[in-house]
């Protein structure tokens, strides 16, 4: 003989189904971080990217000591530092660095109140700060070198200080290039960062799945 169905049965087949619909769209949608690292199902054996806050703190109070103290200098030494690299007229060069450090320095205080208040947006608002400050970095260290290797092949035609002068351009340019690339692997940090940082939800309701 076949048993009837009962309804409490009907009722579990058909409260599963969605269940499982669900678990099936919260597989698909799984974390960026798990297609990079398998930390698991604990968030403690996480990798180190997730923990860079004292990282990002110390880059954002970096970018506001030295923007500020090489702006001084600019500040007060900007009619030598148009000399050097032979702009007296236009002031070209000490305008376009002080701008460039003006930015470096705000987007670093940018930084530490995004850092501490942890507000999404105000992160995204530095990322694009950083990366027109970066530009503008890498557009003044190529004038710079630009400048400087010009005057380079004129060398045995000019005095022993405008060649010194014109070794003391090409360094700067060198530095700046240098300051560019620093600049870079600060913002690569602070969006590894961002990225992890505020993907916690997801990854803290992936363990609650484990769990």
């Amino acid at each position: 003989m076949t048993m009837p169905k009962s309804t409490t049965d009907d009722y579990t087949r058909t409260s599963d189904k969605p269940r499982s619909t669900s678990r099936s769209t919260t597989a698909l949608q799984v974390p960026l971080h798990f297609a990079i690292h398998k930390p698991g199902c604990h968030f403690e054996s996480c990798c180190g990217v997730c923990n860079l806050f004292p990282g990002v703190l110390l880059i954002a109070f970096s970018q506001v000591l030295v923007g500020s103290i090489l702006l001084t200098l600019i500040l007060t030494h900007g009619p030598q530092y148009d000399d050097m690299h032979k702009t007296p007229t236009t002031q070209f060069i000490s305008a376009a660095t002080g701008i460039v450090l003006s930015g470096v320095t705000g987007a670093g205080a940018l930084l530490i109140i995004v850092a501490l208040t942890e507000n999404c947006r105000a992160m995204l608002v530095y990322l694009l700060v950083a990366t027109i400050v970066w530009l503008g970095l890498v557009s003044l260290a190529v004038t710079k070198i630009g400048r400087a290797c010009v005057r380079f092949k004129d060398a045995p035609k000019i005095k022993d200080e405008q060649h010194r002068l014109a070794n003391l351009a090409c360094v700067s340019g060198l530095l700046t290039f240098l300051g560019a690339l620093l600049y870079f692997f600060s913002i690569v940090v602070v969006f590894s960062f961002y990225h992890f940082r505020y993907v916690r939800r997801a990854i803290l309701l992936h363990e609650n799945e484990c769990e």
